[in-house]
């Protein structure tokens, strides 16, 4: 039976994606980044829009979006946007002060170049922004001992989950192309279905900070 507090229903969208933007903003107040209109900031595999706008309106920043959709985007799109192949050269005359890829790296085939290319593409100090699924998350601690086939990965290409990094190997990979690890972060430590009442999400999310390496999904922050 839950108590009291723990029956209280958060009002926000807990729906993928939108908790997960939440998350974000979190880990960027966290390390007390400020985030202004005079800085610029690259959106990869932006989709129709919703990070971007997001942005926009909480920092009031300018943010270029980039996927490989037609440029007839919805017409909620309010930044500016790049139709790009993220596997290939961005070929974008700009450098970023922030650059975000969320749920991207896990699709990319060459993921050498294409954290070269993000690099290349920030500003000195500059931060990227990352957010992955983790093949070492609680539930494939219980599942592959079990024989079980690990969730998140694919054996087909249905939605072209073709990388999946655990917490030591994205830190590594990030650092030997000269990134500096600011702070890594679980997205949720408890099921999402649970984060609808107060107090549990409050557990949920100190327990994704203390132990993200548990987490389905996971949060990092680097530095250039």
């Amino acid at each position: 039976m839950l108590t009291t507090d723990c029956s209280k229903k958060v009002t926000q969208n807990l729906d993928d994606p939108w908790y997960r933007f939440s998350r974000i903003f979190s880990v960027l107040e966290n390390l007390s980044l400020t985030v202004t209109k005079k800085n610029n900031w690259l959106e990869l595999g932006c989709n129709q829009g919703q990070f971007v706008n997001l942005l926009i309106d909480k920092y009031d920043v300018k943010v270029t979006g980039v996927d490989n959709w037609d440029e007839n985007l919805s017409s909620d799109f309010r930044g500016r946007y790049c139709q790009r192949d993220l596997e290939a050269e961005l070929n974008i005359d700009e450098k970023f002060d922030f650059i975000s890829a969320l749920e991207v790296i896990e699709h990319i085939t060459d993921t050498d170049r294409f954290i070269s290319e993000c690099w290349n593409h920030l500003n000195k100090g500059g931060y990227f922004v990352l957010s992955t699924p983790n093949i070492n998350n609680l539930r494939n601690r219980i599942l592959v001992p079990l024989g079980k086939y690990p969730n998140g990965l694919e054996y087909r290409n249905i939605i072209h989950h073709v990388r999946l990094y655990n917490v030591p190997c994205l830190k590594n990979h990030l650092m030997e192309h000269g990134f500096n690890i600011k702070v890594v972060w679980g997205v949720n430590f408890l099921p999402q279905r649970y984060l609808n009442y107060f107090v549990l999400r409050m557990i949920s999310e100190n327990l994704a900070i203390l132990f993200p390496h548990n987490c389905g999904n996971i949060i990092l922050i680097c530095q250039k």
